[in-house]
């Protein structure tokens, strides 16, 4: 029977998402063709309405440009102040996210998502002020045009001629929750230009009027703007039928997948592969493809990668799959294995006969696609130069191809006599084969271009001269030219797989090398320590932890912080308190020196960017968050761990304490109540009672206040000893006499057993605290005394053994329970003691403590006749040791 319940994870995923929505702030665009058609004035409308019903509404910024009609539309509004910016003479205002986090009103307007802010902003573009503010809770309205959405910018360019610098993602238009569209007819909005209503400068309406402002461009404009609301509409009502189970989306089942290369067409087909996905209501895959020379050209690998990031953000799903040859069948292997029914691949144009000799992806794909649908997009490729070494540096590479076709014809020449044309030919594809290992792949062409060149004319009749008389040579050049072009292509291809297999196994041992140390380490520091050695070393730079102590105070740990340590501190707190990477490379206080990852719970790594870097590159930033992720499951495992061992230790002291209070009122309790009862007794009827009875009465009362004391004092001294409260008067003792001594002492306890003593008189002298060292004795033979039969044999034995002396106390007992040999000395462990009450399990902990402050060990075995013996050592005293050192 198939199991339909749903999955717990999916539905506490789906209850966090549902949560964090609820919390986050609401988001209204007033959105327009262009400028001057009154979207901030329809916002302050809006706003003045919130306002009058109660809403706690500021101007975060509004832009009035000076139109009167907009600033009376102000009034009666608080303004937050603006934070202002120096710059040499020129102060720079800006939008204050700091002010309006801490005023946190219920709505805030914030004008002109796309603008850019000053240098020195937390972030550089206002709309990521708005997501801070809408995560922060705070409802915001703000204005926005259309040529400065993110989808459209091809389609701007090719209306307008002009590259729209300031730019918002679509996935933020598409997530507002409100769009309200501001528009007027053109005609209206070229009125409101040449009447002063849309530039208040002079000259500006003129020069609008010129360039943006002409009535084609507005008409375009309006239509994209129109379009767009219209998709968002459609959005919001299929959401809607999807939540009241009237509508399944995508019903045919297409899946889009965007090829993305190293070209200038990598942005173009992002957008337009999410325009595609969105009219279809259809997920979609961003591919990049890393072929083997694709890491090589830093410029165009990190264009790709930021047009993979572009596709994320704006809700691909982003995959990159590692082939070294034959492009078209990975793609198509991709897609066929992912369900992939529509392929989106960029085409630049170029000459046919470059698609002839090179072959073509694009036809590849097309012809066997299958029933894969394949989108072209087309585009011209961006003349850029390839490689990331300098130009001097690449004339050297052909300079020395060239100076090797030197060598090797002089070296022919110079036994022209031995050797025949063909084998030349031999020589030369061996020079091809080592300039394309060592200078690369076009440095080795010339190579095969010159060579063929050389050896007609130094090796071919007639000599220094391009023409043969032998027809057939002219095959064989042709032949030469193709195999040194074929070697030379592979030689490149092979070398710089080598290479990338190389730098691929260099970064897996790395990785390797840190999750073994890491599994190893058992504390935090140790973790975090080894984290930033070998990301130290794995990318050359200083790398630092932020440890949190709580949401605002970050200690670091490794290298000292970069700059401004305050500037730099405020970036680690900010990443932080939002789970968000900032610093260098990124859209949050990009100026700072460093690259801040944040760590879950436990604080900040960062990375200081090498001199002069304006970012990290893809590859960079990939290893720093694998590290983090590494540190962060490491870190986690050492709190799961100590989590279990605290556990463990609070289970143990409850048992500790029961054990504790079961004891203590056993013991306390038993001869308590015979002294109550002796007391009650004698003080109820003493003169009824006879003189042996009293007597009887009060040498009971006697017994039971001495087991009491006792029970106390060992209750005091085993809490002094764990304390290390004690302080050891070491002397020079014969054991024999301590032994004597506390037999004597023992002996109404004793009388009743066969006591033997087996301590030679020769034995030597033993380093310890005597009145201790008796206690330990007492405390064995009462423990015998309570476990042995009477008239049963308890023996007492001492020997020499290597620097110690040991002593043994036996008794003809029950003996020791199988496993309990080590428990025994344990706190409060009893056994049960035939017909005598049970003890507070105390005198054998005590024993273990004194032994072992005085160096020595003591432990429990049973006897093969019946019986336990009780073991420890004693250090024999040394002579060069001083008898007073008094050890605590």
């Amino acid at each position: 029977m198939t199991d339909t319940r749903p999955d717990p994870e999916q539905i506490l995923e789906a209850l966090d998402l549902e949560s964090r929505l609820r919390s986050r702030g609401r988001l209204k665009i007033f959105f327009g063709g262009s400028a001057g058609v009154g979207k901030t004035y329809a916002m302050l409308q809006a706003a003045q309405v919130d306002h009058a019903d109660g809403l706690d509404v500021i101007i975060g910024v509004v832009e009035t440009h000076g139109r009167q009609d907009t600033v009376r539309m102000t009034e009666g509004l608080q303004v937050l102040a603006r934070r202002i910016f120096q710059r040499g003479n020129v102060s720079i205002e800006e939008f204050d996210l700091d002010g309006a986090l801490a005023r946190k009103p219920d709505l805030i307007l914030v004008d002109e998502l796309a603008h850019t802010n000053a240098a020195g902003s937390r972030h550089p573009k206002r709309w990521q002020d708005v997501e801070e503010l809408l995560d922060a809770g705070i409802n915001v309205y703000t204005t926005l045009n259309v040529q400065h959405l993110e989808g459209f910018q091809d389609v701007i360019k090719s209306i307008t001629g002009i590259t729209v610098q300031e730019i918002v993602p679509d996935v933020l238009f598409d997530e507002a929750n409100e769009i309200q569209l501001v528009d007027i007819p053109t005609k209206d909005l070229l009125d409101r230009l040449h009447e002063g209503k849309v530039y208040i400068a002079p000259d500006a309406k003129e020069r609008a009027a010129q360039n943006f402002f002409n009535k084609t461009n507005l008409m375009s404009l309006r239509e994209l703007a129109l379009r767009r609301t219209a998709e968002h509409v459609d959005a919001d009502t299929d959401y809607q039928r999807v939540q009241e189970g009237l509508f399944t989306p995508n019903i045919a089942g297409d899946r889009v997948l965007v090829c993305v290369g190293q070209d200038a067409l990598a942005p173009k087909l992002v957008r337009t592969t999410r325009r595609i996905a969105n009219s279809l209501r259809a997920p979609w895959y961003a591919l990049a493809i890393e072929t083997a020379d694709g890491r090589k050209h830093d410029v165009l690998y990190n264009r790709q990668q930021r047009a993979l990031n572009m596709a994320e953000q704006n809700g691909a799903t982003k995959v990159s799959v590692i082939q070294e040859d034959r492009i078209g069948e990975a793609i198509l292997s991709y897609a066929r294995a992912n369900g992939i029914t529509k392929i989106v691949i960029g085409r630049n144009i170029r000459p046919a006969w470059r698609d002839w000799l090179f072959g073509s992806l694009v036809e590849y794909l097309i012809r066997h696609s299958g029933d894969i649908d394949v989108y072209i997009i087309t585009g011209h490729a961006e003349k850029i130069k390839r490689g990331n070494r300098a130009a001097p540096s690449e004339y050297q590479d052909y300079i020395w191809a060239t100076l090797t076709l030197v060598l090797f014809t002089g070296s022919g020449m110079l036994l022209r006599d031995i050797l025949q044309p063909i084998d030349m030919v031999m020589v030369y594809l061996i020079g091809v084969i080592s300039c394309a290992v060592k200078f690369g792949r076009f440095p080795s062409f010339l190579f095969s271009l010159l060579s063929t060149a050389a050896l007609n004319f130094f090796f071919i009749e007639p000599l220094y001269s391009f023409t043969m008389l032998d027809a057939s040579y002219w095959l064989s050049l042709v032949v030469m030219l193709i195999a040194s072009f074929i070697i030379s292509d592979q030689a490149v291809k092979l070398r710089e797989q080598t290479l990338m297999s190389r730098q691929r196994e260099t970064q897996t041992q790395t990785f390797y090398a840190l999750t073994r140390e890491l599994t190893a380490a058992r504390e935090a520091n140790k973790l975090i320590e080894t984290t930033l050695q070998h990301l130290s070393e794995a990318l050359g730079m200083s790398a630092t932890f932020w440890r949190a102590d709580d949401d605002t105070h970050l200690k670091p740990m490794g290298a000292e912080a970069l700059g401004d340590r305050l500037k730099e501190e405020m970036v680690a707190v900010w990443a932080f308190q939002n789970g968000q990477a900032a610093g260098l490379g990124t859209n949050t206080m990009p100026s700072a020196q460093g690259f801040y990852y944040p760590l879950s719970t436990y604080g900040v790594l960062s990375v200081a960017g090498n001199a002069g870097a304006k970012e990290l590159s893809v590859d960079e930033k990939a290893v720093i968050e694998t590290f983090a992720r590494l540190l962060t499951t490491a870190l986690e495992r050492v709190k799961a761990a100590r989590g279990a061992e605290q556990l463990k230790l609070d289970r143990e002291t409850e048992k500790l304490k029961n054990t504790f209070l079961s004891s203590m009122s056993h013991d306390l309790r038993s001869p308590l109540a015979a002294i109550t009862g002796s007391a009650n007794t004698l003080i109820d009827a003493w003169g009824e009672l006879p003189d042996d009875t009293r007597s009887g009465f009060l040498y009971s009362i006697r017994d039971q206040s001495a087991r009491l004391s006792r029970v106390v004092n060992n209750l005091l001294d085993l809490t002094r000893y764990e304390a290390g409260n004690i302080v050891i008067n070491r002397q020079p003792y014969y054991l024999q006499e301590i032994i004597g001594s506390i037999v004597n002492q023992m002996k109404a306890v004793l009388c009743d057993y066969d006591v033997r003593l087996n301590v030679p008189a020769t034995l030597p002298m033993v380093h310890i605290d005597g009145l201790l060292v008796g206690q330990v004795l007492q405390n064995l033979l009462e423990n015998a005394v309570n476990f042995s039969p009477k008239e049963k044999i308890i023996s007492i034995e001492a020997y020499q053994k290597l620097d110690m002396i040991v002593v043994e106390v036996s008794d003809h007992g029950p003996g020791i329970d199988p496993g309990s040999e080590k428990e025994i000395f344990d706190k409060f462990f009893t056994m049960s003691q035939r017909d005598r009450p049970k003890g507070a399990g105390l005198g054998l902990a005590i024993c273990q403590a004194i032994v072992t402050l005085h160096g020595g060990m003591i432990w429990a075995q049973n006897r093969p006749g019946g019986g336990a013996d009780f073991i420890f050592t004693l250090p024999k005293y040394n002579e060069a040791e001083d008898p007073h050192d008094g050890a605590a």
